[in-house]
């Protein structure tokens, strides 16, 4: 090999190590920074709450905040689908599922039970939960702005796929992740829970680009 070709040879391999590097400083530095959405809701008041299910405690408290600050008039959420749940039945065996331990949460806390509607869906992802809530909007056009009530780094995620899902509905979608969810958008690498949050929603990204998105018409 010449002397000109392996410098050559050098030279794109720095280049691609300069790549490799300057990418992983910004991956750590704002990756999950990206995955946050969280929209200004001043001049929003009684909208319905989507409160996505998923981690109970923590979201449950948002849409109570959201509730007690009169943004939201209503909270909504899909049924879950609950893992071994006809053999639970098949046994005589009942638990509450992540919706029925949210109303749990709101009803305690003083929201109305009047104010909180469980619709069902047996969902399985936030596209199920979309889908569910289109058709849950088909009867009741009164319905002109959503609060999406979910974790901080779900917050991008959740959004878009409900754009996706209502974009032929005459529906504005907003993103107010709770604030009792502990994420650290900006220092993530350094929690180990974080961590796994980051690589498991960046795939979920990935699946929803790719496959999720065409599957919603």
């Amino acid at each position: 090999m010449s002397l000109s070709n392996l410098l050559k040879m050098r030279y794109v391999l720095l280049l691609f190590l300069l790549f490799l590097v300057t990418f992983f400083f910004l991956f750590f530095r704002y990756g999950g920074e990206v995955l946050v959405v969280e929209d200004d809701l001043e001049e929003v008041d009684e909208a319905v709450s989507v409160l996505l299910m998923g981690s109970v405690g923590d979201r449950a408290l948002g849409a109570i905040e959201l509730y007690e600050n009169g943004k939201v008039d209503q909270i909504v959420m899909v049924r879950s689908h609950l893992a071994g749940h006809e053999l639970l039945e098949e046994n005589n065996i009942s638990i509450p599922g992540d919706a029925e331990l949210s109303k749990k949460v709101l009803t305690d806390s003083g929201v109305p039970e009047d104010k909180i509607t469980i619709i069902p869906g047996d969902a399985e992802s936030t596209k199920d939960e979309a889908l569910a809530i289109r058709k849950y909007l088909q009867n009741h056009p009164e319905i002109d702005q959503l609060i999406l009530t979910t974790s901080k780094f779900h917050s991008y995620r959740s959004k878009l796929i409900f754009n996706k899902a209502l974009k032929d509905e005459n529906i504005t979608i907003y993103a107010a992740p709770t604030p009792y969810d502990p994420y650290e958008a900006t220092g993530w690498y350094r929690d180990r829970e974080d961590i796994w949050r980051v690589a498991t929603e960046y795939m979920k990204l990935a699946h929803y680009f790719f496959m999720e998105q065409f599957q919603m018409n």
